[in-house]
């Protein structure tokens, strides 16, 4: 699928790139300390909630998301995943990279561990 090539496939260009700033219709009082999230490996990190947005890094081992929040973007199919749900915040690239990104990024909800999407209790943005 072609959705998935472009899912799985990272730049190295975009992980030293700046990451924008968080939206600011979240507020930080709104976020709960348990809103955080494995990601699957490899899953890429954007800079909007659609597939031809910026790239700024790829998750490794061990990634988590601290979501602030959650909006419908880009439906996409992937890895036997369906979801129009992209989620927002702070990522913890995981191993090798040992650093954290945004907040103010996005992850394809196909590719963040909730019970659904969107994930009870996480306000939309």
């Amino acid at each position: 699928m072609a959705a998935t090539a472009i899912l799985m496939t990272g730049t190295a260009a975009g992980v030293a790139q700046a990451v924008p700033a968080p939206s600011a219709s979240v507020s930080s009082a709104s976020v709960k300390v348990d809103d955080r999230y494995t990601i699957d490996l490899h899953s890429n990190v954007r800079g909007a909630p659609k597939l031809k947005s910026r790239v700024y890094g790829t998750a490794g081992r061990g990634a988590y998301i601290d979501i602030d929040c959650w909006t419908r973007g880009q439906d996409v199919s992937s890895g036997g995943q369906h979801t129009n749900v992209w989620y927002q915040g702070g990522v913890w690239m995981g191993k090798p990279m040992n650093r954290h990104l945004g907040p103010g990024v996005w992850v394809w909800g196909g590719n963040v561990d909730t019970k659904g999407d969107p994930q009870k209790g996480i306000p939309h943005c």
